[in-house]
């Protein structure tokens, strides 16, 4: 009795309507997607057996994927990246590629420098890309830098906060 629930005898349409035609379901009964199949039937009859069309893929490509292929072969991954609407803070391979951007329309950088030339103007603006480079921070730097609460820590803040938990401690 299994063998008819197989995709190959019919579709989950064609068993449907043969279990309303001899009884077996209600009419009352139907499942839902009953009607909107038969309100808007599909052009071709879903079946295992039918070959899907050779569609070639296009070809996504953009201009900056080759500067991030360069950023990332040459920076590695910078680590987590948050893509919530709450973090408004660009990745530091965004930061470069506008970089190199603004250099390359400024056309003041040969090509081949170009690469070079961003890194250099991200370190001129503080991002150090490559951290053998950074400035070395004194002990009273660290601690200043550690004091500042930043945009994570506000926001590790408002995620152990809780309004229901405020309610209940108020309700005690």
């Amino acid at each position: 009795m299994a063998s008819n629930r197989l995709e190959k005898i019919g579709t989950i349409y064609t068993r449907i309507s043969g279990l309303m035609k001899t009884g077996a379901v209600n009419i009352v009964d139907r499942p839902l997607w009953y009607d909107v199949y038969e309100a808007f039937p599909p052009k071709l009859e879903p079946s295992y057996d039918r070959k899907v069309k050779e569609i070639p893929f296009r070809k996504i490509f953009y201009p900056e994927d080759l500067i991030r292929a360069q950023f990332y072969k040459k920076y590695g991954s910078p680590g987590t990246i948050q893509l919530s609407d709450q973090n408004l803070r660009l990745s530091l391979c965004q930061l470069f590629i506008e970089e190199y951007e603004r250099l390359k329309a400024e056309g003041n950088t040969v090509d081949e420098d170009l690469f070079n030339e961003a890194a250099l103007a991200l370190e001129a603006k503080g991002i150090y890309l490559d951290k053998s480079r950074a400035p070395i921070k004194s002990e009273e730097e660290e601690e200043a830098s550690a004091a500042v609460p930043t945009q994570e820590t506000a926001s590790a803040l408002r995620e152990r906060v809780r309004l229901a938990d405020i309610f209940k401690e108020s309700q005690d």
